[in-house]
């Protein structure tokens, strides 16, 4: 058994492939399941800024739905197919996430944090911006709206943990919220996510790192694996590599989910 939990679709506007190369390419790579985690909509915006720009736009959200709904049907006794949200927290927002998300079956929620004061961190086109925030300013603020974030109670799973390394920047010194949005992460019990993109983008190692999977493996905290795929190509790329990685930080398994609960599987 082996799972992908960070798959996009085209609905997002930044990713590439119809659905079902989505799930053919996992049925080739050998997974057992997997779940689509369209980026959310951009509901903290106003109506007239919102954009089909890495987020499913706010009036397909339910027809996304009812597309892997009917994967799921399409694949049953073939390859498992779960449904997730990638989902953007903002701090001030919520009753305006806890609307968007009422109302459908979700397997899983992914807690993404990607903005910071408003800007897209992240995001290539606006990397010129860490020349007015100091790295380590950046990793404090990244995880205090993170650690706000998992209180909220809203979701099950942290991707990309140490997201604010993707470009090779890295904290001058040790940074007291990365430890306490470890712990709070064991305190919700929620699942800490191992995503194969890192390496593929500029650092070249996968969020999160080693050590702070160490921790969490002290910690007794859960992890599944997630590809954050964009094309069909990316579905559990790299997993070899993560179990491996995985092993070496004593986890013994990982985790599946199910209409908002999870079951623990040997990891292969």
């Amino acid at each position: 058994m082996l799972c992908d939990y960070h798959i996009h679709t085209f609905r997002c506007g930044d990713a590439q492939g119809t659905y079902q190369e989505y799930v053919q390419r996992a049925i080739e790579v050998g997974l057992s399941e997997i779940g689509f985690s369209g980026h959310s909509p951009q509901y903290f915006l106003p109506p007239h800024r919102r954009k089909r720009i890495a987020a499913i736009p706010e009036e397909e959200l339910s027809l996304y739905v009812e597309e892997v709904k009917k994967l799921k049907k399409l694949y049953q006794g073939t390859i498992e197919i779960r449904l997730g949200l990638e989902v953007d927290y903002i701090p001030g927002k919520e009753k305006a996430l806890t609307d968007l998300l009422e109302g459908f079956d979700w397997d899983y929620l992914l807690l993404s944090v990607h903005f910071i004061d408003g800007w897209p961190f992240d995001n290539p086109r606006y990397i010129r911006f860490f020349e007015r925030y100091p790295v380590d300013l950046v990793y404090k603020k990244y995880y205090r709206v993170l650690i706000e974030g998992m209180k909220t109670g809203l979701f099950d799973v942290v991707a990309h943990f140490d997201l604010p390394k993707k470009f090779g920047l890295f904290p001058t010194r040790p940074i007291p919220e990365e430890e306490e949005a470890l712990a709070v992460c064991a305190d919700m019990g929620m699942v800490l996510e191992l995503n194969t993109a890192g390496w593929r983008k500029m650092v070249r190692d996968a969020y999160p790192s080693f050590p702070i999977l160490k921790s969490a493996q002290r910690m007794g905290i859960k992890v599944c694996l997630g590809s954050d795929a964009h094309r069909p190509e990316d579905v559990g790329r790299d997993f070899d590599r993560a179990r491996e990685l995985l092993k070496k930080a004593g986890f013994e398994g990982l985790v599946a989910f199910s209409k908002r609960g999870f079951r623990e599987y040997s990891l292969p």
